[in-house]
C-alpha cells in the first residue's frame, strides 16, 4: 500500500524563521526500530525555536531539520489513544514526529491539549530553577528581572506557592502596574543603579533569576548578599556578561540554567516527577499559558511573522 504523504516544516538553511521555514510532504514510514510514531496535536512557537533557525547554534543544529521544541501527540496502542509529550528532540512542528518511547511523557486527560502543549518550555524552566536551582526556603528573598516577560510572570506565581519574598524588576511604570509581587521595582536600563543600590541598602537579595545579561547583569549582582546565588537564564539583551561581573562579585554563587542540559541529564522518572508537579501547578493556574493564536500547519509562514511582528501577549500554536 502506498504510504500517505504528511505535512511537515522543515529548515534548509539558516536565517529569519518566517523566509526560511518551509513546507514539505513526507511519507507516513517509521524510520527505525524502537521508534513510535506520535501524530502531534498542537505545537508551541517559542524563542528558542527562533534563535535555533537564525543559526545561532550551528555546532548542534545540522541542516536540514524540523523544528519545533514543544508540542503535544496522542500515541495509539491496543489500550487506545494517549496522549504525550515527546521530548528529548526537536521535531514538533510536522504530522508525525518518530519518537523513542521512552521521551513520551504521558498526559493527564484533565488538561487541555493547549495547555499541555505549552506545558515544557516556560513551566519547566520556571519550576526547575525555583526547585532545583536556587532551592531556597520560605522567606528568602529573591529578584526576578523582566518580571513582565511571560516566563516572569510565571515565576512570580510559582514563587508566591514557595512563599518566597519576590522583588519583582521590570523597565517602566506600566509594566509594573500589573505585577503580583512583594516588591517592585523600576530599572529603565543597566546604567540606573540605584535600584539595585536600594536593594542592598534593605538588606539585599539571597538569589537573582536574570534573563536579561549584559551590564544588567553586573548591575543586578550588587543587589546580592555575600555567597548569593546569581542564575543566568538568557541573553535579552544580546550581550554577555561583562568580566567585571566576576571581578567585582567573586563570592556569589553564579551558574547558567538551560533545560535543554537539564533534561538530558536527569533520568526519566526525575523527568517525569517534576512534569507532574508542573501538571498540577497548570491545573492549579500557577503555571497556565495565556494563548495568543493557533494557526494551521499550512500557514506556518504566517504564524511566524505574526510571532516576529506583532510579538503577542502569550503563546502562538500550529494545529499540526
Amino acid at each position: 500500500m502506498t504510504p500517505t504523504p504528511l505535512l511537515r516544516a522543515v529548515v534548509r538553511q539558516f536565517g529569519m524563521a518566517a523566509q526560511c521555514v518551509e513546507l514539505e510532504r513526507y511519507d507516513d514510514t517509521l524510520p527505525s526500530t524502537g521508534s513510535i510514531a506520535v501524530n502531534m496535536l498542537l505545537a508551541a512557537i517559542n524563542p528558542s525555536d527562533l534563535i535555533t533557525i537564525s543559526g545561532a547554534y550551528p555546532a548542534r543544529t545540522q541542516l536540514p531539520f524540523i523544528p519545533g521544541f514543544e508540542g503535544v501527540g496522542s500515541v495509539t496502542s491496543a489500550a487506545g489513544n494517549k496522549r504525550v509529550l515527546p521530548l528529548g528532540t526537536a521535531g514538533a512542528w510536522q504530522k508525525i514526529k518518530y519518537s523513542d518511547p521512552a521521551w513520551c511523557f504521558p498526559v493527564p486527560d484533565w488538561l487541555t491539549d493547549e495547555q499541555a502543549a505549552t506545558s515544557y518550555v516556560n513551566p519547566m524552566t520556571a519550576w526547575l530553577m525555583l526547585t532545583e536551582a536556587v532551592h531556597l526556603p520560605a522567606g528568602a528573598k529573591l529578584a526576578i528581572n523582566a518580571a513582565n516577560s511571560a516566563i516572569g510572570l510565571m515565576l512570580l506565581k510559582m514563587a508566591k506557592r514557595l512563599q518566597l519574598d519576590v522583588v519583582a524588576i521590570v523597565r517602566s511604570q506600566q509594566a509594573a502596574q500589573s505585577l503580583d509581587a512583594a516588591s517592585v521595582m523600576i530599572m529603565p536600563s543597566a546604567e540606573h543603579r540605584h535600584t539595585a543600590q536600594a536593594l542592598k541598602t534593605t538588606g539585599g537579595v539571597d538569589a537573582v533569576l536574570d534573563c536579561i545579561g549584559g551590564n544588567s547583569a553586573l548591575t543586578l549582582a550588587t543587589a546580592l548578599k555575600p555567597g548569593g546565588k546569581f542564575i543566568s537564564y538568557g541573553l535579552l539583551s544580546g550581550q554577555a556578561i561583562p568580566k567585571a561581573f566576576w571581578l567585582e562579585r567573586p563570592d556569589i554563587e553564579f551558574s547558567y540554567f538551560h533545560l535543554r542540559q537539564w533534561i538530558h541529564h536527569a533520568s526519566q522518572p526525575q523527568i517525569a516527577a517534576k512534569l507532574a508537579e508542573v501538571f498540577a501547578l497548570i491545573r492549579d493556574g500557577v503555571a497556565a499559558t495565556h494563548i495568543a493564536a493557533i494557526f494551521p500547519l499550512t500557514e506556518i509562514a504566517d504564524a511566524l511573522r505574526f510571532y516576529q511582528q506583532q510579538r503577542p501577549a502569550g503563546k502562538i500554536l500550529i494545529r499540526c
